[in-house]
């Protein structure tokens, strides 16, 4: 017997040559030990009947609409409202204190949530854990109990434990009860109420990170740290609008599309407008330059958290669509900016320590509190630089203050940007000589003015170089907000503006904005600035690698679905025949499901083949590149 011969019991199902006879028997032995490796490896065993753990691994969604149809049990019905309904996390709170063994019969519950587990004890008595935002509470259905109480026949308390599977969404209605070993429980009084039950079988692990990030509902089910890690980005965010709104702030939102993009140096998303086709438009890249002018029209402390879009690249920390907390106080400067930063992430750290040890058990290890207890580092932009160097930096001022640059790159043999302007070999040697000692939270301050063109500016008494009132926040190595004192001069931020223009390149496009400045001229108070990506603070302190870790459906290459198929290759489709193709599923999928289905439309004419266009198609599957086919998972 050759090896392949000997291992056919493996995949029974391909071996077509076998007699019909042995390959029921090879079938039967595989079900078999498939059911058994499951029970195993299962975290939590259930004594139940063999037909029970065949259906476990069932995930024919067919064989589960009849096996609900036979118990009449295929409906998604309508819920009421009952006075009696409590959520998860009211139900906990409010029983808590229970004794163990103590029942409180006076008290009548009805708890809604889907089944995460269940444990079959006997033919009388079965445990289910639900689970509801998070939260998780065990059920007690004893047959003797709810047979004094409603009168349910043994065969449907059979059907319940037969029918019932992880994923599916009951309700159950009962009395709050301790076990032995003091677990919070609710013993139920009748039968649970299937609302919505699961027909696909829920995975109990999901390790695959492109499978996961393409079905996040999916993994969202399976791995509790997933939506704990969504969960802690709400309370990042509600926390840092509490703190700004107790200082008085008014949170505001600007508009996302304009005839510009101002506020940072960065490539637009452009689109066009119906109303104005001739006019190409952009999203925001920032909302500064309008808080900016909420400023100048009365309100001093204003703030906006909300997207912004810059048409660059993807990494571990990028992603073109993300989130920015921006905020604009009158009658502040660059100290009391880095006072707050400080006071806002220490507060943010102890409230993310305090739900890491009572609601996100889940979440890896992340930035211990005590680095947050102090205050930061700070290191100057210029004297770090020239102190690693050994030498001193040219005039930044000056015409010739590029060619200076690239000859000290040079010199010490370091690598050019691709674009090699005067700010971009400085932000180089930034990335190169301070931010790898950023590792604790770190202020890098008074950087070299042509860095900022939206900040005020100065002589620096020590380096006589000409600086800007800005400092940005690096922790673990990662920028994770920027804040200076605004440029409030009309005449400078015009005369800054004009001077950008010789450092234009691919994704800085931005010229004068006369608009601005004009607005200027009404009088901007003196005026702190600060932003913030949303997204890199919830990775610090969720202990995320990546930023679609801490995004709900992944970055922008998640969302479009690039790359899901592969290269493509230029071929013609029919496209009528595709059309019929789709229907004919369509209309056996009905039937299936027991569904009237009356797809049709015009039929090609006699020796016509439709209409034939062209698309990028993969060749392995005939399916167009990137799109979507169900059964994926």
């Amino acid at each position: 017997m050759n090896s392949t011969t000997g291992l056919r019991f493996l995949r029974p199902y391909l071996q077509q040559d076998l007699p019909a006879l042995k390959r029921t028997a090879y079938l039967r032995f595989f079900s078999s030990s498939r059911s058994c490796l499951y029970l195993r490896n299962s975290e939590k065993r259930a004594v139940a009947p063999h037909s029970h753990n065949k259906r476990a691994m069932k995930s024919d969604v067919q064989g589960r609409i009849e096996e609900l149809k036979k118990v009449q049990k295929l409906e998604w019905p309508r819920i009421k409202s009952d006075k009696d309904a409590m959520t998860l996390v009211e139900f906990t709170a409010k029983y808590i204190g229970m004794k163990p063994v103590e029942i409180r019969k006076t008290d009548y519950v009805m708890l809604r949530g889907r089944v995460r587990s269940i444990r079959i004890s006997s033919s009388k008595l079965v445990f289910l854990d639900i689970t509801q935002d998070g939260s998780v509470v065990q059920l007690v259905v004893d047959r003797s109990r709810i047979d004094s109480v409603n009168g349910e026949t043994p065969g449907m308390f059979r059907n319940f434990y037969h029918i019932v599977r992880r994923g599916d969404i009951i309700s159950v209605y009962g009395h709050p009860y301790v076990t032995k070993r003091g677990e919070l429980s609710l013993n139920a009084i009748q039968l649970p109420d299937i609302l919505s039950p699961s027909l696909a079988s829920h995975p109990t692990t999901l390790a695959d990170r492109e499978t996961r990030i393409r079905n996040r509902h999916v993994d969202m089910l399976v791995n509790s740290s997933v939506a704990e890690t969504l969960r802690l980005r709400s309370h990042i965010i509600q926390h840092m609008r509490d703190f700004l709104l107790s200082d008085n702030f008014l949170e505001v939102q600007t508009p996302l599309i304009a005839d510009k993009a101002g506020g940072a140096i960065a490539k637009p998303f452009t689109t066009t407008a119906t109303e104005f086709p001739e006019k190409q438009l952009a999203l925001r890249i920032a909302p500064e330059i309008w808080l900016k002018r909420l400023v100048i029209g009365g309100i001093d402390r204003v703030f906006e958290i909300g997207p912004a879009f810059r048409n660059e690249g993807l990494d571990a920390t990028h992603n073109p669509e993300f989130t920015t907390c921006e905020f604009y106080r009158a009658f502040t400067d660059l100290e009391e900016l880095m006072g707050m930063t400080e006071s806002m992430l220490s507060s943010i750290a102890t409230r993310v320590s305090e739900l890491r040890k009572t609601t996100f058990v889940s979440l890896p290890e992340s930035l211990p509190l005590e680095d947050f207890a102090k205050p930061f580092q700070r290191l100057e932009f210029i004297p770090t630089i020239e102190a690693a160097l050994g030498s001193k930096l040219p005039d930044l001022s000056a015409a010739n203050a590029e060619e200076e640059l690239k000859v000290l790159f040079e010199n010490y043999s370091l690598p050019l940007p691709l674009s090699p302007t005067l700010p971009r070999l400085l932000d180089k040697l930034s990335s190169i000589y301070i931010e790898p000692s950023c590792t604790t939270p770190t202020f890098i301050t008074h950087h070299p003015s042509c860095m900022a063109p939206l900040a005020k500016s100065f002589i620096c008494m020590n380096t006589k170089q000409s600086i800007s009132a800005r400092a940005e926040l690096f922790i673990q190595n990662r920028e994770i907000a920027n804040m200076y004192e605004e440029e409030n001069s009309p005449l400078a931020q015009r005369e800054k503006f004009t001077h950008q223009l010789q450092w234009k390149d691919e994704e800085n496009s931005a010229g004068v904005d006369e608009s601005y400045c004009e607005a200027l001229e009404f009088g901007l108070p003196p005026t702190g600035g600060w932003g913030a990506g949303i997204d890199r603070i919830v990775m610090m302190f969720a202990g995320a690698k990546r930023i679609s870790d801490v995004l709900a459906f992944g970055s922008l290459r998640n969302v479009v679905n690039l790359g899901r198929e592969g290269k493509g290759k230029r071929v013609k489709r029919n496209w009528q025949e595709v059309r019929e193709r789709d229907l004919e599923v369509m209309r056996r999928k009905s039937k299936e499901l027991g569904l009237d289905f009356e797809g049709g439309g015009e039929k090609p004419k006699e020796g016509g083949s439709g209409i034939v266009k062209e698309e990028v198609v993969d060749v392995r599957t005939g399916v167009p590149a990137g799109e979507k086919k169900a059964g994926d998972l």
